[in-house]
C-alpha cells in the first residue's frame, strides 16, 4: 500500500536509513507478517515496529499476497 504521510512507529517518524526520506513510502506485508517499506528512491529497509495486524488495520482488504518483497514491487510496477 502506498502511505504519503510521515509514518511514525512508537512516536518516532520512520526515515529512510539509505536518503532520510520520511514520507511517500510503499509499504509490504510479506507471508511471514515481516513488514518491509519501499522510500521513493527505491531503498528498502524492514520495519520491526510494525506487523501484520498494523499493516490490515490501514490497508483494506488485501487482494494479492506476494511471496517476497521484489515480487510485490513488480506487481506494483516497480
Amino acid at each position: 500500500m502506498r502511505w504519503l504521510q510521515p509514518l511514525v512507529v512508537d512516536g518516532e517518524v520512520r526515515t529512510c536509513p539509505g536518503c532520510g526520506a520520511y514520507r511517500d513510502w510503499i509499504v509490504f506485508c510479506l507471508r511471514d507478517d515481516s513488514v518491509w517499506l519501499r522510500c521513493r528512491a527505491g531503498h528498502e529497509t524492514k520495519e520491526p515496529g510494525l506487523d501484520a495486524a498494523w499493516f490490515n488495520r490501514h490497508s483494506g482488504p488485501v487482494d494479492r499476497f506476494h511471496p517476497t518483497l521484489q515480487e510485490g514491487l513488480r506487481h506494483l510496477g516497480h
